[in-house]
């Protein structure tokens, strides 16, 4: 293990767990979290003894017109971080770059993902399926207020601490939207919309797919297809392979998967009307939480 010092752009105490890091964060790096297609993330214990996850990028230091337009993107996820704090967002507690080095400290989340917790304990019950779409609701219901869209969301970008807390994470390819405007779709050409592909296939809306703008909607069908994925362990049209589901659900022709028997009527609605394929006509975040297969907060 190596321990790396740098100065953090900002500092914060994260909501409910207590964890506050000064100015100066001095870490002992530990075992790789995750790796994704935006760096790696690692646990680290800092020098107060607290664990955090720490997302590294190594910039090009052979190509400086890369290495700034990656940094910019960096910038860019940072920004929107420090704007955010929800009890069901990941929180961010700063940053620092040291020897090409980029590094973003961020509250460590020990249960995992969703992903994860599927493939070691299976498909959720209906209870815990609720209480999870509840959270996720939530948390993407804020960002959306915020006007931030994920254009992300699956199960391996929800992550779960001990308590049951539900946090959404990777805001890698998130993006803030130019106008307070709750009808992403109501214009072709307006501020609202973003006309450029990103998300993962399986978890893509048809107008992502089909490149028409990627607005607050186009996150309320990952959400459906999170739900799916946390009911039957594997999201929408996983028997097919990546590029015949493109086609599929940008195609708009065929009607997509229902929940199987065995899940209640109002649990089979809530992820039909999330994957209505005509983006106006799909619920918000705010009209899914008053959803009857939502449970109603304690």
């Amino acid at each position: 293990m190596n321990t790396i010092s740098g100065n953090s752009t900002a500092s914060a105490a994260l909501l409910g767990s207590g964890l506050v890091v000064d100015d100066a964060i001095t870490w002992t790096k530990g075992e790789v979290l995750g790796r994704g297609a935006y760096g790696t993330v690692y646990c680290g214990l800092t020098s107060r003894g607290q664990l955090i996850a720490v997302k590294q990028v190594s910039l090009d230091s052979f190509d400086p017109d890369a290495a700034k337009k990656e940094y910019s993107h960096l910038q860019g996820e940072v920004e929107l971080l420090k704007t955010l704090r929800h009890a069901n967002i990941v929180g961010f507690l700063g940053t620092s770059l040291f020897r090409h080095v980029v590094s973003i400290f961020m509250e460590y989340i020990p249960g995992g993902s969703i992903a994860s917790i599927l493939h070691r304990f299976g498909p959720l019950p209906e209870r815990v399926l609720a209480l999870y779409t509840h959270q996720i609701l939530e948390g993407v219901a804020y960002l959306h207020l915020n006007r931030v869209i994920h254009r992300d969301l699956k199960g391996n970008n929800v992550m779960l601490m001990p308590t049951g807390v539900i946090k959404l994470i990777d805001f890698g390819c998130a993006r803030r939207l130019s106008f307070l405007n709750h009808t992403a779709s109501s214009s072709s050409g307006g501020g609202d919309l973003l006309k450029s592909v990103h998300g993962t296939p399986y978890w893509m809306a048809p107008e992502v797919i089909n490149e028409t703008g990627y607005g607050r909607k186009s996150d309320i069908w990952s959400v459906g297809c999170t739900v799916f994925e946390m009911a039957t362990g594997k999201p929408p049209l996983a028997h097919m392979d990546k590029m015949a589901a493109l086609f599929y659900i940008g195609a708009r022709r065929g009607a997509m998967p229902s929940l199987p028997n065995g899940f209640s009527d109002h649990a089979k609605d809530f992820v039909q009307i999330s994957l209505t394929c005509d983006q106006r006509l799909r619920p918000s975040a705010d009209q899914l939480l008053k959803h009857p297969f939502i449970p109603p907060c304690a």
